[in-house]
């Protein structure tokens, strides 16, 4: 499960820095300005992007025993650095902090089958709220698991995020931790899983086991309701958006043909990263009068859109949604995350709603078949 752990790493972050809600969590977490130097010095030590480089922004090249190494070594320097902390509270905190942190990169250079990983897995007490932020408890949840999961990521998660579950209620205690988990959880069955047969098969047992814990259930109904409401076969939820002379147009005035719908914005790095991917689809299929390409931008700065398109002078049609196609768009389509992709037919119901990126491989293959249904 390492590339999994690798895509949600940055993410997961956030979610677990703020659904702990122990006062020594939020006093650390409240803002850089407030963090005591050896704060700062944990979070240069442990650096996610020079230990676990994307292999594209690989520059280092580094054996896992130089990683090895040279995790010990900030790992003792960090440790020298908190011995001299007087506030003893801050350095029994900061010591925690630093444990976890080391434990966890330790982890991410094991293999998942072997002895030492296994070793590693059973120094995790998985109801420690401060181990969250090292997402310690994350990882000690799928260790726990049984069963394969990695093909089914971007597919149906149901049986992931039930198994997930069962091994919450056999080991989790802490409700501080328990609301962490079911924050994990819900998003990542929720946000990378798609194509569900009947995704009431999760949400049902994740509220029965949820329970008093309204504010998570809420959170996520609507993720769930848009899964449904967006399901292949279903009419297009309509939304507006504008063109760069400022022309509001509908997502209804442009059916009649197969619509691929790219939704980006300028400030997202991925989403950028597609664009010439986009541009080579688009001039492959540009003659092919069956489908046309469109891209929606989720910019609130209107003016820096206009800059990136005047920059890359894009040939198919852009647009920027308007604040009510905004929460259109999030709320009822359930698009919380970009880039997003979603394909229409020509008759306006749904092909896909979270379909492929204009980077697969065998993106003109999987178009040519839909269209030729």
């Amino acid at each position: 499960m390492n590339k999994r752990f690798l895509r949600k790493y940055v993410y997961m972050l956030v979610v677990i820095w703020a659904a702990s809600s122990l006062e020594a969590a939020s006093q650390i977490l409240r803002s850089r300005a407030e963090l005591p130097p050896v704060a700062k010095s944990i979070n240069k030590a442990y650096d996610f992007d020079y230990f676990f480089p994307f292999k594209e922004d690989d520059t280092l090249h580094l054996t896992k025993e130089q990683k090895r190494k040279e995790l010990d070594l900030r790992y003792a320097s960090i440790k020298k650095e908190i011995k001299a902390v007087a506030n003893d509270s801050i350095r029994q905190r900061y010591g925690k902090i630093n444990d976890d942190a080391y434990l966890n990169f330790r982890l991410r250079l094991a293999r998942d089958t072997t002895e030492e990983y296994r070793e590693l897995i059973s120094r995790i007490n998985p109801n420690d709220s401060i181990s969250l932020i090292n997402y310690l408890p994350q990882r000690f949840i799928n260790y726990h698991q049984e069963g394969d999961f990695d093909n089914d990521w971007g597919n149906d998660l149901t049986a992931y995020g039930l198994e997930y579950l069962r091994v919450m209620r056999q080991y989790i205690t802490n409700p501080y931790v328990k609301h962490a988990l079911l924050e994990s959880c819900a998003h990542e069955v929720l946000s990378y899983g798609k194509n569900y047969s009947d995704i009431d098969l999760f949400w049902k047992p994740f509220i029965d086991y949820a329970a008093e814990d309204t504010m998570v259930i809420n959170k996520y109904q609507f993720k769930v309701d848009a899964i449904k409401r967006t399901k292949s076969g279903t009419k297009a939820i309509d939304f507006t958006f504008d063109d760069t002379e400022g022309k509001k147009h509908h997502l209804s005035d442009i059916f009649g043909k197969y619509l691929y719908i790219d939704c980006w914005a300028t400030w997202c790095g991925p989403c950028c990263k597609e664009i010439p991917f986009l541009e080579k689809q688009v001039e492959a299929m540009k003659n092919d009068k069956r489908i046309s390409f469109i891209s929606i931008s989720l910019d609130k700065n209107r003016n820096a859109w206009l800059q990136k398109l005047k920059k890359g002078n894009p040939s198919w049609s852009q647009y920027i949604v308007d604040t009510e196609g905004l929460s259109v768009l999030s709320r009822q389509w359930g698009v919380t995350g970009i880039p997003r992709f979603i394909i229409i037919s020509p008759d306006g119901k749904i092909v896909d709603a979270d379909a492929f990126r204009p980077s697969d491989h065998d993106f003109i293959e999987k178009m040519t078949q839909i269209i030729a249904q």
